[in-house]
């Protein structure tokens, strides 16, 4: 990823290697290139710091079960490269240790080399635990603390005596241009215990970190995981254990209830927040849930009920697609005379504290991903968590004060769950994985690579992501990242989107494909189960006669941006039932995929991605150029559509459409606005997502497209029955303009796919218009393919 693309040398774009290796090392503190302090200027950053220090005196704050254990914690860290602490929940193992290690560093004259990097899972937690610290230590040295999340960044001032809280997706970032982290003293891995894919993936690059660089330290930190197997992992580092403070917590459960299904009984949650308000004792709710479905159900329910009409409640939501700012809301204290309820997933569980949590619901379930490589289709289901998650979620309770814990499920099924949750790698796809390990390690297979992690999948699904990657053109036969892949890399985002990106920008409609991009990352409409009617409605509306849900996304994100003032955009809001939050979000993705297009060179600047007037988005307003993107990009996840489907009573319906994919039959999901459509333009769609759902594949976004994006832009064998030969003459006009051009011509056919690019282009918006002529000769936007 850190090679870069000279568009100066445009014949080199597809066919060879571009070597570059005065890509400066960044600084993970600051991102700006990485300055080795001379002896000279580590010894004078060092003394201002330790008078800054001394001046400052900072707090140590409300004094928590870890201070004790100062003197031995940091001892252990200096002494070991590795080590494993064990502190149970409430010990303040976050907020402390990064400033035990920081302020004896700096107390100890040796600031200057002093950098320390604290992942967290989630970014709720990045910016709450950095504002915690720097609120501990006082305004003089606030500027020594920072943090960095996806779309929003405070760093510390400067590199040298400084504390950094990030994501570990972030710290990923950051090791693609500083692999060996050098200018870093520690990393500390919080929460390790959560086993999400990115943080697997950070542990083995940090082995291998640690073999290059002598002055790097690792601490990982974990209040529930298996603490044996990760220092194992780690050639048997030490472990350390700090026992915590927790006020006693009431423990209910819910024993005349046989319960096999995970998913909760809504009506009962809210029966229960609304016991707990009506005669618990004071102090805020806590209410574990297993998604944004439910949180949005069960707040319906609770201000359905009578008591909660007089306004003594304050219901806030908390999920991780919120911003930020939202997200801190459920730190506030209510007004006086209110109860705080906060309902949340299992984003909560860990790494924050809300101070005034007396009672804690737990529903025993969460969302979980798992993936079928045989199927290729992931699956979204409610499943019970493991032992573990609910001492998590126990704890939420008792962190300030006594608290109450009710757990919705017999108390015999807490020893039917698992002690640990399954590992994230072993059940999601690995084709994101796959193309982190070759940017991390270009020369290794993927099979290889992964088998270092803690642990490795199995070698059958990391060779079907490999085979996946390979057929669309991310990597090649030898399993390296072609110079397409090169330029996916740089995208943060899968890699089926990545690649259309890198398409629009060759084929100048960027801005509707950023908008489309990021919003199959966030959803732009307030999606829940009780405005899903005005949701299809609006859809409806943006779709027109597009059948294309991508269109869908990019009109209202568009159409959102084209206006100026805030009272225009809220009506635009209400009118098409769409979250002002999440545009936002969308917002900030597109800025961040523009910068990603800057670094695999494809644009000169991100303003340039982001402005309808730019060359790049030349042809933007092409809505069919667009679809063919979109399929080149999703290429091979390809529906065939065919007319009439006989029920299950055995009756033919000649009307209805059945959908079918190289895997076998799927159906359309209420949420695409293709779902109702009976008279599609194309029999063939191309799609995004699948989930699988009781038993059925259902696709979550489709988009028609016209068989000449196929026969252009894909490997599909295809044949159209009942369409006259100018069809395949339009497109045999094409492929011969390529053909002649690349056999006459000895230059790169690269060369002449740039060069010439104008040329497709016209010739594409000319055969792709959406007002085709059909078989039967007439013209309009509906043919008779079907």
């Amino acid at each position: 990823a850190s090679e870069r693309l000279d568009m100066s040398k445009k014949s080199d774009f597809w066919n060879e290697d571009v070597d570059d290796d005065d890509d400066p090392i960044l600084d993970p503190i600051t991102g700006r290139p990485y300055h080795a302090l001379s002896s000279e200027e580590a010894e004078l950053l060092s003394s201002n710091l330790q008078k800054q220090w001394e001046r400052a005196g900072p707090a140590r704050g409300v004094e928590l079960p870890v201070d004790s254990h100062r003197e031995r914690l940091v001892e252990a860290v200096e002494t070991s490269r590795v080590l494993v602490v064990a502190g149970e929940t409430g010990c303040g193992k976050t907020t402390r240790i990064p400033r035990f290690l920081l302020e004896g560093r700096v107390r100890g004259g040796a600031g200057a080399h002093c950098n320390i990097l604290v992942t967290q899972p989630r970014r709720i937690s990045a910016v709450s635990v950095a504002q915690r610290v720097s609120q501990e230590i006082g305004p003089t040295l606030r500027h020594c603390v920072g943090y960095q999340v996806r779309l929003e960044s405070r760093p510390p001032e400067r590199s040298g005596g400084a504390l950094l809280f990030l994501t570990v997706g972030v710290l990923l970032r950051k090791l693609q241009s500083n692999p060996f982290l050098q200018g870093v003293s520690h990393v500390l891995v919080d929460e390790v215990h959560e086993r999400d894919v990115n943080t697997d993936l950070l542990l083995a690059l940090l082995r291998c970190a640690l073999r290059e660089n002598p002055e790097l330290r690792v601490v990982l930190m974990s209040a529930t995981g298996d603490t044996h197997r990760l220092a194992q992992y780690f050639g048997g580092c030490p472990v350390e254990h700090v026992p915590g403070f927790m006020y006693p917590v009431k423990e209910r459960y819910l024993e005349d209830k046989g319960q096999d299904d995970a998913s909760p009984d809504l009506d009962l949650v809210a029966d229960v927040i609304d016991h707990i308000h009506l005669r618990g004792e004071p102090g805020a709710v806590l209410c574990f849930l297993p998604g944004w479905q439910e949180i949005k159900a069960v707040q319906q329910k609770l201000e359905e009920k009578q008591t909660f009409k007089s306004g003594s409640q304050m219901v806030l939501p908390l999920h991780s697609s919120m911003s930020v700012a939202d997200q801190q809301a459920v730190f506030q204290c209510p007004p006086e005379g209110q109860r705080k309820i906060v309902l949340a997933t299992n984003i909560a569980e860990t790494s924050i504290t809300i101070n005034d949590i007396v009672h804690v619901v737990d529903t025993g379930s969460q969302k979980e991903q798992s993936y079928d490589p045989r199927t290729k289709v992931s699956c979204l289901d409610t499943v019970w968590i493991s032992r573990s998650n609910v001492t998590q979620r126990r704890g939420r309770a008792g962190r300030c004060q006594p608290g109450h814990a009710y757990h919705l499920f017999p108390q015999q099924k807490l020893d039917a769950l698992t002690t640990f949750p399954i590992p994230e790698i072993l059940r999601t796809p690995l084709e994101s994985l796959v193309v982190q390990a070759k940017i991390y390690s270009p020369q290794s297979k993927a099979v290889d690579f992964l088998s270092q992690v803690l642990d490795s999948p199995e070698h059958g699904a990391v060779k079907d992501a490999v085979k996946i990657l390979q057929d669309i053109g991310v990597l090649d036969g030898l399993e390296c990242l072609t110079p397409l892949g090169k330029r996916v890399a740089c995208i943060s985002c899968d890699p089926r989107l990545g690649k259309a990106l890198v398409l629009s920008a060759l084929f100048r409609c960027v801005l509707p494909m950023l908008s489309v991009v990021a919003s199959l990352t966030r959803d732009p409409f307030h999606n829940s189960m009780q405005n899903r009617a005005l949701v299809n409605k609006a859809k409806e509306a943006l779709s027109g006669s597009s059948c294309s849900d991508y269109l869908v996304f990019s009109r209202a994100v568009q159409g959102w941006k084209e206006l100026g003032d805030r009272q225009s955009r809220q009506e635009y809001l209400d009118l098409h039932t769409l979250s002002g939050t999440s545009l936002h979000f969308i917002h900030g993705l597109t800025q961040q995929f523009s910068e990603n297009l800057v670094e695999a060179e494809l644009a000169a600047r991100s303003v340039d991605c982001l402005r309808p007037s730019s060359r790049l988005n030349q042809h933007s307003h092409q809505e069919q150029l667009l679809k063919a993107m979109l399929l080149a990009g999703f290429y091979p996840n390809l529906i065939q559509v065919k007319r009439g489907t006989v029920t299950k009573g055995g009756r033919f319906r000649p009307d209805n459409l059945s959908y079918r994919t190289q895997s076998g039959p799927v159906l359309l999901h209420r949420s695409s606005v293709n779902r109702g459509e009976r008279q599609l333009p194309s029999r063939w769609l191309t799609f995004f997502s699948a989930v699988k759902s009781n038993g059925n594949v259902f696709i979550r976004d489709s988009s028609a497209v016209h068989p000449l994006s196929l026969l252009l832009l894909t490997d599909c064998d295809l044949v159209e029955r009942g369409n006259s030969s100018p069809l395949y003459s339009s497109c045999w006009l094409i492929c011969f303009l390529f053909i002649s051009n690349f056999s006459c011509v000895v230059v790169p056919p690269s060369q002449l796919l740039i060069e010439n690019l104008a040329l497709v282009q016209q010739q594409l918006q000319n055969l792709l218009r959406p007002c085709c002529r059909t078989a039967s000769g007439q013209r309009g936007c509906r043919s008779n393919m079907i």
